[in-house]
């Protein structure tokens, strides 16, 4: 008999010292593994693309910024589809081409009361940027190669402000297709004019046109023509050699009044830049000894500072608010290791980021984490007028974000 009860209260010992384990076990481990009764938060992302169905892991350093921004509302999806480019309507509205059809498009910087504007279907479009007033647009598609050859063709569609008002009413819009001998093209900051290089049998020549390429002036003529465009200040346009890791990139300034061409910097392995809205100062990286480097050269002072994160130019936008134009910027920052094939490996698509949004304070030398994004890659960031928003495109799918700054 006793040995019958020590065994029953050796019993309930050893029961009650695993209850009691358990508990402790389960309170204790981590909250990604705790039951929905356990009190955990979850959150999901819009997953769209080549990632939809596949629920998103999480650090617990990127899952706490996830939590705290989703209750804020800071970042939205604007859409589900790929577009060709955005441009802000206003401070709470933004203006956006799909991808697929061509449509115009306009939605709150919310995500709600999405409206089109327009009907006239425009396939193959692949880039699409609206002039600083958001009232002219130009528009780069694909066109199908003539009989007998392979190689689809590139061309411009210019849209003015009176096409694009009319598209309003009648869901049409209508404007000027371009020859597609023009390999590069950009807008004013602060005129309606645009600014293309156009390829000659031997050569390459800059024009500067209105919305309707009519007025056109010649600026320039040269043998070599493999640059980008970037146009921020009034006169000053900019001519960047094609950015790659395997040859040293070059940065003109080029006078539209004039065409004086000079040369802003050189050399530089890699180079990718962006120019400030007075033109004074630029944000650049370069790949040095397979390492990303990003900094910043004053043009007036002839000095070179760091940034004090690395990432491509093509991930930031300048301030052009007051005071502030030229001396602040933002920039999605890759998180992790990055590749040493960059810019390469990022332009071809074989290399993804998963980005932080920061800004940068070059009065102060502050750098500072704004948001920790949902394995976005970013590209083509833009500022409201207010600076209370970011707008950008989603590398890897196309999508169309707004960030509340």
């Amino acid at each position: 008999m006793e040995n019958k009860t020590i065994k029953i209260i050796i019993g309930a010992l050893i029961l009650v010292t695993l209850l009691f384990l358990g508990f402790v076990f389960y309170v204790s481990r981590p909250v990604s593994e705790q039951d929905d009764e356990g009190g955990k938060t979850e959150i999901t992302f819009p997953e769209t693309g080549d990632n939809a169905g596949t629920r998103r892991s999480s650090s617990s350093r990127s899952r706490i910024g996830s939590i705290s921004s989703q209750k804020e509302n800071r970042l939205t999806q604007l859409t589900q589809e790929s577009v060709s480019g955005a441009a802000f309507y206003g401070t709470t509205t933004a203006l956006y081409m799909e991808r697929a059809t061509g449509h115009i498009y306009k939605i709150s910087l919310k995500g709600e009361e999405k409206i089109r504007l327009s009907n006239t279907t425009i396939p193959k479009s692949f880039e699409a940027f609206w002039s600083p007033k958001s009232d002219n647009l130009v528009v780069r598609y694909f066109d199908d190669p003539p009989q007998g050859q392979i190689k689809l063709r590139v061309k411009t569609f210019l849209i003015s402000a009176g096409h694009l008002l009319k598209a309003t009413t009648t869901g049409e819009v209508k404007g000027v297709a371009t020859p597609s001998s023009i390999s590069e093209i950009t807008v004013s900051p602060s005129e309606d004019k645009i600014f293309y290089l156009n390829r000659l049998e031997d050569s390459v020549e800059g024009i500067v046109a209105d919305f309707s390429n009519k007025n056109q002036k010649k600026i320039f003529e040269l043998a070599f023509g493999e640059f980008n465009l970037h146009w921020p200040a009034k006169d000053q346009i900019f001519l960047l050699t094609k950015p790659s890791s395997r040859t040293e990139g070059y940065l003109y300034s080029l006078d539209q009044r004039t065409g004086a061409l000079a040369r802003v910097l050189g050399g530089i392995k890699g180079m990718t830049a962006l120019v400030s809205p007075a033109g004074d100062k630029v944000v650049f990286s370069q790949t040095a000894n397979n390492v990303l480097e990003s900094g910043v050269y004053d043009a007036k002072e002839k000095n070179f500072s760091k940034l004090g994160f690395a990432t491509l130019a093509d991930k930031c936008v300048w301030s052009g608010k007051g005071q502030q134009t030229g001396k602040f910027l933002y920039c999605a920052v890759p998180d992790g290791a990055v590749s040493s094939d960059l810019p390469d490996g990022w332009y071809q698509g074989a290399v993804s980021f998963s980005d932080s949004v920061w800004s940068k304070n070059l009065a102060t030398g502050e750098t500072k984490k704004i948001f920790d994004t949902p394995r976005l890659d970013v590209v083509d960031p833009q500022l409201s007028a207010d600076e209370s928003y970011l707008i950008f495109t989603n590398k890897n799918d196309g999508t169309l974000w707004s960030l509340r700054l």
